[in-house]
């Protein structure tokens, strides 16, 4: 297998390399052709409000890809940055429309949409607003316990909070969801750059597109969930902390800080998040090749972080790396399985899933639900383009890791290696590796390494042989899958 990759010398393309068709028609083609199978095999259609979501989006990330970057790839990069964020934000804000005076009500009964944990965060966020306004007159581990709130729930309310705080504390959740818009658009910018500098001006301007145009991404800039935010946080850290320690910057306390700070701001977003990113960045500094960054360059950046750190979240960070780790040693994942297979509406097959499952289908996860299985999975129904875009792409991204590692280019790229297969381990490992919500933080990483990938095929004809097996795979998982979650149900 050495051999297989270790010969594959990558070229960064340049942006005016043709965008590959065959990705954009047969992917599209074929998505069209599982949905049309597993309905009229098994029935139990989606209604049209759900299908016509899933298909517009399925349709505007593979053909209006195509489009955009056919139409930009020989614009400048100023106006490049431009366009693509000015379309990220179009989408998004149709999207909110949509959900705001249109879905949220019919389905949900009122605008903020769904109540699991939406009403407690904006409620929370409004909490802290008044704290603030009111002069902070108790402690704030008041605010936070008169909203039983634990450590790493408490970024996503002061952030609503700010918003609150400059619309006013009663305002409704319309003024978030356009905040949502803007900051989920200037991801696809981040992962940009984050390409550009790694991958070249194709791949990088790839990727940019694929997070704009991204359906899942999309998605959660119509509701009060985090994960709008959460992507964004993930994206400025990454793309700060790459620069800090890239090859042509000086490393000082000033560059690493404004990373640090994103990176510590992210434990109050999700403490599993914070450690991978911050062991990511400790793998650059050990693995990464003295080309990149000097010895020098990696004792002042391992003592100057862990300062930060230990400082600023030190009890906090020795609290969450315990519970991660007491949860992998205990069986709270098989138990969790168990009890979704015997719950009202579950699956009977779910109490065979666990790790041993989830780790060799870790990057390809969640698979498409093209059927009604369950009334209450609306995400999943119309996620199911988005969730069919993963599955593709997942092929260029074990492909884009395979030829890193055994060429020996991977020493050039550990950080964003480290935080995206580190990710994809803590998710393998907890209750929620099948869960879409929960794969946000790694899907802009996911969309690079697929663009890089593409690229990769573009220069390597072997490689594109195998994409017809791939299609091939995807109509045969896809049709399984959901003959799966029928038959767990005992509706066929």
């Amino acid at each position: 297998m050495n051999s297989i990759f270790s010969n594959i010398r990558y070229q960064p393309l340049r942006p005016q390399a043709y965008f590959p068709v065959w990705f954009a028609h047969q992917g599209l083609m074929v998505f069209f052709i599982v949905w049309i199978l597993c309905t009229k095999l098994f029935g139990y259609g989606m209604e049209v409000r759900y299908a016509i979501v899933a298909a517009l989006s399925t349709t505007l990330f593979f053909i209006g890809g195509k489009v955009l970057y056919k139409n930009n790839c020989r614009s400048s990069e100023k106006l490049f940055i431009k366009r693509v964020f000015w379309v990220g934000f179009a989408v998004r804000l149709c999207w909110v429309f949509y959900c705001y005076f249109y879905f949220n009500e019919a389905y949900y009964g009122q605008k903020i949409g769904d109540t699991a944990d939406t009403v407690w965060y904006v409620e929370f966020g409004q909490d802290i607003a008044r704290w603030i306004q009111n002069g902070f007159e108790i402690s704030f581990e008041q605010v936070r316990a008169n909203n039983a709130a634990a450590i790493d729930d408490c970024g996503y309310p002061f952030w609503l909070a700010i918003i609150y705080l400059l619309v006013g504390v009663e305002n409704d959740v319309f003024v978030p969801m356009l905040v949502k818009c803007v900051v989920s658009a200037l991801s696809a910018i981040l992962i940009y750059r984050i390409g550009q500098r790694h991958f070249g001006e194709f791949a990088g301007r790839v990727a940019g597109i694929f997070v704009a145009l991204n359906p899942n991404i999309i998605y959660w800039c119509g509701t009060m969930y985090k994960e709008a935010e959460l992507v964004f946080l993930c994206c400025l850290f990454i793309n700060e902390m790459d620069k800090a320690l890239g090859r042509n910057t000086k490393l000082t306390f000033k560059a690493l800080l404004p990373a640090t700070m994103i990176g510590l701001y992210l434990f109050f977003y999700r403490s599993a998040l914070g450690l991978v990113a911050f062991l990511a960045m400790f793998s650059h500094v050990v693995l990464a090749s003295q080309k990149i960054i000097s010895w020098g360059k990696k004792v002042l950046a391992g003592v100057m972080v862990a300062a930060v750190l230990l400082i600023g979240m030190g009890e906090n960070i020795r609290y969450q790396t315990r519970k991660v780790v007491e949860t992998v040693q205990s069986d709270a994942q098989q138990q969790d399985m168990a009890h979704r297979s015997k719950m009202k509406g579950g699956n009977s097959f779910a109490k065979y899933a666990g790790a041993a499952v989830f780790a060799p289908l870790i990057f390809t996860i969640p698979f498409p639900t093209f059927n009604m299985a369950n009334e209450s999975q609306v995400l999943q129904m119309e996620l199911s383009g988005g969730n069919f875009i993963k599955n593709l792409l997942s092929f260029f991204v074990i492909l884009s890791l395979l030829v890193l590692l055994f060429s020996g280019e991977w020493r050039k790229h550990v950080f964003i290696i480290a935080y995206t297969c580190g990710y994809l381990a803590c998710l393998t490992l907890s209750n929620f590796a099948h869960s879409s919500r929960f794969h946000m933080p790694i899907w802009p990483m996911l969309m690079l390494f697929g663009a890089f990938g593409i690229s990769l095929v573009q220069q390597n004809k072997k490689w594109k042989k195998m994409w017809p097996i791939m299609l091939i795979a995807e109509v045969a998982i896809c049709v399984a899958w959901n003959w799966f979650k029928l038959k767990g149900r005992g509706m066929i």
